[in-house]
């Protein structure tokens, strides 16, 4: 897949979970997937069955993958960082990754607002917030 995407898998060693990631063909596109969610769903259900009582972490994804903007829309997250902020910094750092080839039509028919909406599509495998720390 990373290569299908034109990403590199240079220095990714045969059996880890950056080798399963990267599927060099379509045919094995859904397994991969399928093995990269079974595995990352695995440790963070681990990581949520370990949590000692005392700690501030909440788990707030352990039933279903929600994207960035999705999971802006809970009060919790606004408590951490307003929807403003989050687009400036979100900015900040997307415009640092390339673009790749399956995103440039969309880059080339609004680049203005195509780093941020690149992040709010983001679906990160779990999240955990410390309102306390605002993390």
């Amino acid at each position: 897949m990373r290569e299908a995407r034109g990403e590199s898998t240079d220095g990714l060693a045969d059996e880890t979970h950056g080798h399963i990631n990267s599927a060099g063909c379509e045919g094995m596109a859904t397994t991969v997937t399928a093995a990269h969610h079974s595995i990352w769903r695995h440790l963070y259900n681990s990581m949520h069955a370990a949590q000692q009582p005392k700690s501030k972490l909440k788990f707030v994804t352990l039933d279903k993958e929600s994207n960035m903007s999705t999971l802006w829309q809970r009060e919790e997250f606004l408590r951490i960082c307003s929807k403003e902020d989050l687009a400036e910094k979100a900015q900040n750092i997307e415009v640092t990754m390339p673009v790749k080839k399956s995103q440039e039509t969309r880059f080339n028919l609004d680049p203005g607002s195509f780093f941020v909406n690149r992040f709010r599509d983001r679906q990160p495998d779990g999240v955990a917030i410390n309102e306390a720390l605002k993390i």
